[in-house]
């Protein structure tokens, strides 16, 4: 095929096991205008296929590949991408981010108005979870140097399709010190390739190491609502109202390279893989009850990651994940301490697993101290017989972590099997242990860590 025959850009979207929840990013790559494009979504060995889902689109920019084995990582399906490629440009959307339909647009005339530009970005939105405040703000500069400094995430950029023949392919987990999109970056720029901004938002990531065991419970409702405002009047005004509260909440352009070499090859990976849901404790057999205490772990946003006296406290999500991993035969109890700096807001529970709501009674007020005011709740559960189960808090507005005030806590967690009548047990040792842990916390640790 000549040079003239070929499209402007050749998106790659590197996918596993994401199923039909990658649509609406699929759907806002093909609503691009200005520009001709193909759409390569490759799989990293995917257990589900998606491809049916992709036909039904009846689009033939659209092509679906499935590799033969898993690389564990977006690296080997963007290599097997840009091998296969047609484009001019090569251009990234995450399998759970979204374009404005005039991304590739935007990218196109920063191209055409440099011949010597080797990579093309736009301006990125982190997205919080559950819209949570303070979302982050990258993408948006204006000299050349901030490359050096400052992470893109792929889905923000594009890049000419001889990038990869003078910097080498993208490069394995495990065998790098830095994530696989921030090694590639990095290694464009230090061999002297040119970076410039769009200077408009065009990109809305919704990163799934942001959210907690996101790969163990796939969700695409979030992408789901924005997508029929991308374009739109109203969706201009939301983006810039975005950008405001990222410059006064200190949000913007604050995404920064680490210093890697101090970090072990494939450190951060399993990190990652840990805050998604891709490593889990060991599963546990129910049988009379367990105690399961607070440890330190990677919970992306939704708590702390190192417990205090016992206690974890939620970070930036108004709906934190809960993970059981336990096996049982079915109905069960969760006695769980909940703990706030105001008693008000310890009135009521909401708690949901798989979207529908649980029973949840209120046991008991533990007794006052040196401590914040503490409770005792009752969850009705419904274990899975065969993997983790997985509990979300809903919580209210002034039971939520806000930027620089800390939301609840949790102390150890009571789980004890149902009566054969379907009554719980008995909720007696549970409310014991928990006023030995109000007892033993301390008065230095009444308040959560200060949320950065």
């Amino acid at each position: 095929m000549s040079s003239t025959d070929a499209p402007d850009f050749t998106v790659v979207m590197a996918t596993w096991d994401r199923g039909r929840h990658i649509l609406p990013s699929v759907r806002s790559a093909l609503a691009q205008t200005g520009v001709s494009f193909e759409v390569l979504v490759v799989g990293d060995g995917c257990p589900a296929d998606p491809g049916p889902d992709l036909a039904a689109l009846g689009d033939a920019r659209l092509r679906w590949v499935n590799l033969p084995e898993r690389s564990g990582s977006q690296s080997g399906p963007n290599n097997a991408g840009i091998a296969m490629a047609r484009g001019r440009h090569i251009a990234y959307l995450g399998h759970d981010d979204l374009w404005e339909p005039f991304h590739l647009a935007d990218l196109a005339r920063l191209f055409a108005a440099d011949a010597d530009l080797d990579f093309a970005v736009a301006g990125c939105i982190y997205h919080r979870p559950h819209g949570a405040p303070g979302s982050l703000v990258t993408g948006l500069f204006d000299d050349d140097a901030a490359k050096f400094r400052h992470f893109f995430p792929p889905s923000s950029l594009a890049h000419r399709r001889d990038v990869c023949d003078r910097i080498g392919p993208w490069l394995p987990p495990l065998e790098i010190s830095a994530p696989v999109d921030a090694d590639f970056a990095l290694r464009a720029a230090k061999a002297g390739l040119r970076f410039a901004s769009t200077g408009r938002v065009s990109a809305h990531k919704f990163a799934a190491g942001h959210r907690y065991l996101s790969y163990l419970r796939q969700e695409s409702w979030e992408q789901s609502a924005m997508l029929p405002r991308l374009g739109t009047p109203r969706q201009a005004d939301r983006v810039a109202a975005l950008v405001a509260d990222a410059h006064r909440l200190n949000r913007f352009m604050i995404a920064t390279h680490r210093t890697y070499a101090l970090l072990q090859p494939g450190e951060l990976a399993r990190q990652n893989y840990a805050r998604k849901g891709l490593m889990q404790p060991a599963m546990q057999p129910l049988g009379q009850g367990l105690v399961l205490r607070q440890r330190d772990g990677f919970h992306a946003l939704d708590w702390q990651d190192n417990p205090v006296q016992g206690v974890l406290w939620t970070k930036e999500s108004p709906r934190p994940k809960i993970l059981l991993p336990v096996t049982g035969p079915g109905p069960a109890a969760l006695h769980l301490v909940l703990i706030h700096r105001d008693s008000a807001a310890l009135g009521g529970l909401t708690v949901a697993c798989d979207g529908q709501p649980l029973t949840v009674q209120r046991l008991a007020d533990l007794p006052p101290g040196d401590r914040p005011p503490a409770a005792l709740f009752r969850i009705a559960v419904t274990l899975d017989g065969h993997g983790p189960t997985i509990l979300e808090l809903i919580l209210t507005p002034d039971q939520a972590p806000v930027i620089g005030t800390p939301g609840i806590g949790i102390g150890e967690m009571y789980l004890v099997p149902a009566s054969p009548d379907g009554a719980a047990t008995t909720g007696d040792a549970a409310l014991r242990h928990a006023r030995e842990l109000a007892r033993a916390l301390p008065e230095d640790d009444r308040h959560s860590p200060a949320i950065p």
